[in-house]
């Protein structure tokens, strides 16, 4: 009997484990890191169209993939290429879809979906992105992006 309960014991904790790791990827410290350089990425990008922060926020060797504009690379991947405030185009990361996993010895996948929306134009654009974060000394840089399955938002 010891033995059923041991076993049902260690079965528990086996089939517990995935909800850990699950929770893992929307809370913690890493995620709270990496959700202040989605905020500072898209700050840069969008609301103080900060040329000089934008760049210095990814790793030389960058890469951006984009499902409508294309790849881009190196020194062309760290360009903000336009004020998107000034077009009145405003970012918003869709709530619970930010999630965080670690990547050992390199840093971080980050993953979630965004909303684009023109000011004074109906309807608004959803998107899914992949980051991968890279950890330097000098703290977190974006050396890969996937930018993808842009289509309108569906209320």
């Amino acid at each position: 009997m010891r033995s059923v309960l041991t076993m049902a014991g260690l079965l528990s904790a086996v089939l517990a484990l995935p909800c850990v790791a699950q929770d893992t990827a929307r809370s913690g410290p890493l995620y709270d890191e990496l959700a202040g350089m989605d905020a500072a990425l898209f700050e840069a990008a969008f609301v103080t169209c900060d040329a000089g922060r934008f760049r210095a926020l990814f790793t030389e060797d960058a890469e951006f993939y984009h499902d409508k504009t294309g790849a881009s690379f190196g020194e062309a991947a760290k360009v903000l290429k336009s004020c998107p405030r000034d077009n009145g185009v405003t970012r918003t990361l869709v709530p619970g879809s930010l999630e965080v996993y670690p990547m050992q010895g390199y840093g971080a996948v980050q993953t979630g979906r965004h909303i684009f929306a023109r000011k004074g134009e109906p309807g608004s654009e959803e998107a899914k992105f992949v980051h991968l974060w890279k950890r330097e000394a000098g703290g977190w840089r974006l050396a890969r992006v996937l930018s993808f399955d842009h289509r309108p938002k569906v209320p």
